[in-house]
């Protein structure tokens, strides 16, 4: 164990929350465009809708747009009368889908079926929504104004985080957001939007709504210290004892409903580490919880030097990794553990010495 210690001569855990973004995670950069823009004749009464991620988690550079995590999202509405009496729903879980532009040059859009129009003598209208429109989750307002403080968010059953890797170009998945087990076996970055009033319809052309990550983010990354000529793989990686199967509230947040504890399994993309820069592994959803010594990450990696391989097994746990800069697994925060696994700082090495040839005073001297 020490030695497979000393193999990661450098092991660093940078933990990323509140509105930091998620400094050094290339495969979350995205072109940012600015807030759409709608382009249709009537505009100037149709009821459109322009979206934006909150930056907790984001990349850089920074990732305003909704459509790069989630192409839909299910928006939920309500109009007060002018007199301030009668309450009316505008829209109960209508989908509303992005329309990817062709081109760099031209906005994207957010277009749903069935045009509503402002009503400009209204007293004022009020917005949520969630993302994506097939997320296993409900809105609740009892008929009252959305945002209503009895109004809440909340999933329809108990949900199980699978806890794949969800970085791009994985092998054994190919896309990051895709869905919860038991609708298509793989996670979904559940993500809610803040309510937005409209309190002046006659002047409020685009429901602007800013969504907000609901899960945590776990990332590991490894690379190779330097360009040597030794080819590091890594052949896997895995969490144990993490809680996976719970249900949000609109309250409460995540919290796991059984004491079940799972253990997350990743494949490592099959091309070796490169020096130049870090490779992630994980990219992983997890449902909010206490970062806890039994949650051990464990990684199998082998390094060849010219015809010789050797396989080696680094465990850790969470909590030793983390050491106490984050206790918890967070909604809306990313956290980030770095690994340099430098060979050439441990190279085992001989050297060598011999003992003198030593007179024995017992041995006879003769002489002819």
């Amino acid at each position: 164990m020490n030695t497979n210690r000393n193999i990661l001569a450098l092991l660093s855990a940078v933990i990323l929350f509140g509105m930091t973004a998620c400094q050094n995670s290339p495969i979350l950069v995205d072109t940012e465009i600015d807030n759409v823009e709608i382009n249709r004749e009537d505009k100037e009464h149709l009821i459109s809708f322009a979206t934006f991620a909150n930056r907790s988690t984001r990349a850089v550079p920074t990732i305003s747009d909704l459509e790069f995590y989630h192409p839909t999202f299910k928006v939920y509405g309500t109009k007060t009368s002018h007199e301030g009496t009668k309450i009316q729903p505008i829209f109960e879980g209508i989908t509303v889908k992005a329309v990817i532009a062709e081109d760099a040059e031209t906005p994207n859009t957010w277009h749903y079926d069935t045009d509503r129009y402002w009503d400009k003598q209204a007293e004022n209208y009020q917005f949520v929504a969630f993302a994506p429109a097939h997320a296993p989750l409900g809105y609740k307002h009892n008929s009252v104004e959305v945002n209503d403080p009895s109004a809440k968010f909340f999933s329809v059953e108990d949900l199980t985080i699978v806890g794949q890797n969800l970085q791009e170009g994985a092998p054994s998945f190919d896309e990051k957001n895709t869905g919860f087990t038991g609708i298509d076996g793989a996670d979904c970055d559940v993500m809610r939007s803040d309510a937005f009033p409209v309190p002046e319809p006659k002047t409020t052309p685009v429901v602007t709504l800013n969504f907000r990550h609901t899960l945590a983010k776990l990332l590991v990354t490894a690379k190779a210290n330097s360009a040597t000529p030794y080819i590091i793989n890594i052949d896997n990686m895995q969490v144990a004892d993490v809680l996976s199967t719970g249900a949000y509230d609109h309250t409460k947040g995540w919290y796991a409903s059984t004491e079940d504890l799972v253990t997350y399994k990743y494949t490592a993309p099959s091309t070796a580490l490169s020096a130049a820069k870090k490779t992630y592994f994980i990219e992983s959803l997890v449902m909010p919880q206490e970062i806890k010594s039994s949650q051990v990450l464990t990684i199998n990696y082998t390094i060849t030097s010219g015809d010789y391989s050797e396989e080696f097994t680094y465990k850790a746990t969470l909590a030793e990794l983390f050491n106490g800069k984050a206790t918890n697994f967070s909604q809306a925060n990313s956290y980030t553990i770095n690994f340099n696994i430098a060979p050439e700082q441990n190279i085992i090495t001989f050297d060598t010495g011999i003992t003198a040839w030593e007179e024995d005073d017992n041995n006879p001297s003769l002489e002819y």
